[in-house]
């Protein structure tokens, strides 16, 4: 073999990686991309605590409800205690009445196919704006985040915006 072949046989694996557009290094939008507003569903990391597919749906009368999932991946339980959205401190609604218990390894969801609901009689804020939205957890501390609001229509026309 040539040297040049023999050069180009080496050369080849990285010459293949750095040419690619899977990978542009870790600043790549394809790598930051969940950790920015790109859309509905944010995700966040509170301690042991993850806060995910989180959504404001307003409907025409202004009432919104917080859509979220919330899983404790701690050992101990927790509890969601407190939440504001823009800055209005709001009820977490649940059939217990005491808050979201939170076990160890479990989920609990807000709002979606579930008797437990954040929600406001009134949220004076454009369709399809970012809004600041609080979570405090008796163990995890403070989540804060920029939820994106989405009309009641289409996907959203069956959540129930009123607890």
């Amino acid at each position: 073999m040539k040297r040049t072949h023999f050069a180009a046989v080496l050369l080849l694996p990285f010459a293949a990686v750095s040419l690619s557009g899977c990978f542009s290094g870790l600043e790549a939008t394809t790598n930051v991309q969940s950790t920015m507003n790109s859309g509905n569903g944010v995700q966040v990391r509170q301690g042991d605590i993850r806060i995910e597919n989180t959504t404001l749906v307003v409907d025409e009368t202004g009432a919104a409800a917080l859509l979220v999932r919330v899983f404790n991946e701690g050992p101990v339980t927790d509890a969601l205690t407190y939440a504001t959205v823009n800055g209005q401190q709001v009820e977490i609604v649940t059939p217990e009445g005491n808050g979201a218990e939170l076990q160890p390894g479990a989920s609990v969801s807000f709002g979606w196919d579930s008797d437990n609901s954040i929600a406001m009689p009134e949220l004076d804020v454009p369709i399809s704006s970012y809004v600041p939205v609080e979570l405090g957890f008796a163990e995890a501390g403070l989540a804060s985040m920029s939820v994106l609001t989405v009309p009641k229509t289409g996907y959203y026309a069956d959540v129930v915006v009123a607890p």
